[in-house]
């Protein structure tokens, strides 16, 4: 399997979606430490609790948008459904 422009393209997105969920959290996490005082552990905890709902919208506009692709319904299914398919399955085990 060669990586054509679809697969860069798709290993971009999934790089930038995973950095964009850790840059939300730890921001909120160094946010609560200063502020509050919490300890490493506690603040990061907070963090992935209260960013969990924009994380999980973001994935899954990402995902709802790739998945008729993925489906194969649409004219770009024959050019793109393997970069869809990949993507999609891709962009639940991050937030495993």
């Amino acid at each position: 399997m060669s990586l054509d422009i679809y697969g860069f393209v798709g290993i971009m997105m999934l790089i930038g979606i995973v950095k964009k969920n850790a840059i939300m959290m730890i921001d909120f996490a160094l946010e609560a430490q200063r502020k509050e005082g919490k300890t490493p552990a506690e603040a990061i905890y907070q963090g992935c609790l209260v960013r969990f709902r924009p994380i999980m919208m973001t994935t899954m506009a990402a995902l709802m948008g790739t998945l008729p692709i993925a489906l194969g319904f649409g004219q770009a299914a024959k050019r793109a459904g393997h970069l869809a398919c990949r993507s999609s399955v891709a962009l639940l085990f991050p937030n495993l």
